[in-house]
């Protein structure tokens, strides 16, 4: 007799053909697969563009604040470390002969009395009559003015801060102190041609600056060599437009000649010193330049003395600019429109954001101030997540 398909048979139990079965599940797990590779590349896609956004936006943000290091870093050299090294090389004693007292009871240096009358900042770890010593170990670099003559430096000026007529040369000093006059006006040149030169310097530091920040240029072209987004390519000057602009951003924060930035002047100066007759009954008379030197003359405004900036942007440069760098999300294979649930409050649309900062030794303990006082040429750029 013919057996029956699945029939129990001496003990063994023998199931039944089911050759077809498989192809249930498989309609339910071949096509989950395929939509799971197709998930999984439209993310790649999406993350990928944004890993790209995020790059462009980071090398273009830390570009552009280097603008602002080197300046603020520039500025602290003019501020203190090169008027104070010029000095101290020209003035110190020895090389240079001290001047004597005119009363016969000692002498003086003439490095010491032009410090005195706030002819240069110098630092409180000077050593007379040695070389000047080496800051760089040093997180502060405490250079100052003499705080009776130049009481207008003490602090960061809040405000242009121009010296009407400063007397080189006080007339106390000329008094008791046995100074020629062709000496003095041998200082007075000196001491002209170096704060000239200084304020040339600073002048043609601010111009390169000021042109850099102008609109930017350094951002945008960064941002659209790394990036290039289609609205880069159609309108390259509104490239980076929404990283430039953004609330607290580079534009927001943009330091001004003469609003957060500011040079200041001499805009003349005297001396008093001895003028000697030849004769016996008095061998000389106190002689001062009448009028005063008018240091405007030699450049309209006058003769550069300091650049500051204002602690409120120091401060704001050591917190950090933020900046919010919209993009356009590429279409999906779900239709899921990123533009519009991915969309950022800065920028209305999917956004990428880096806070750009530049920090001194002083970020917390002076307000990220090392411009001036205490200027010291050691800020970094540093971007931050």
């Amino acid at each position: 007799m013919k057996k029956m398909k699945g029939e129990k048979s001496a003990g063994v139990w023998r199931p039944a053909a089911r050759a077809g079965q498989i192809l249930i599940p498989s309609l339910l797990i071949i096509p989950s697969l395929l939509l799971f590779v197709y998930l999984l590349f439209e993310t790649t896609k999406v993350s990928r563009e944004k890993i790209r956004q995020q790059f462009a936006v980071d090398s273009a943000a830390f570009i552009q604040m280097g603008d602002y290091t080197n300046l603020l870093n520039r500025t602290a050299y003019v501020n203190g470390a090169f008027p104070y090294r010029i000095f101290k090389e020209a003035y110190e004693c020895p090389p240079e002969r001290p001047l004597q007292m005119a009363s016969g009871s000692g002498e003086i240096c003439p490095y010491d009395m032009l410090y005195a009358a706030g002819a240069f900042p110098k630092s409180k770890d000077d050593v007379k009559g040695s070389q000047p010593s080496s800051l760089d170990d040093k997180k502060k670099w405490e250079i100052a003015f003499d705080e009776t003559a130049r009481p207008e430096f003490v602090t960061n000026p809040t405000s242009k801060q121009d010296k009407a007529v400063y007397e080189l040369i006080t007339q106390d000093q000329g008094v008791k102190i046995m100074l020629e006059w062709g000496t003095a006006i041998g200082y007075y040149k000196f001491y002209s041609q170096v704060y000239s030169l200084l304020g040339s310097v600073e002048e043609s530091q601010w111009t390169v600056f000021d042109r850099l920040t102008e609109s930017f240029n350094f951002f945008r072209k960064s941002y659209y060599l790394n990036a290039n987004t289609p609205d880069c390519v159609s309108n390259p000057q509104g490239c980076g437009n929404d990283g430039v602009f953004s609330s607290g951003g580079f534009n927001a924060n943009k330091l001004v000649k003469g609003h957060n930035f500011f040079m200041h002047y001499a805009l003349k100066i005297m001396f008093y010193a001895k003028v000697f007759t030849g004769g016996t009954l008095p061998p000389y008379y106190l002689g001062k330049t009448n009028p005063p030197m008018d240091m405007t003359s030699m450049a309209p405004d006058g003769l550069f003395q300091l650049a500051t900036i204002t602690s409120d942007k120091l401060k704001k440069f050591g917190d950090g600019l933020d900046v919010y760098q919209g993009w356009d999300s590429p279409s999906n294979y779900f239709n899921v429109d990123f533009n519009v649930i991915g969309k950022c409050t800065e920028t209305g649309r999917p956004c990428v954001h880096a806070l750009i900062t530049s920090q001194c030794p002083q970020l917390t303990s002076d307000g990220n101030n090392c411009v001036w006082p205490n200027p010291t040429p050691k800020y970094q750029t540093r971007l931050y997540p």
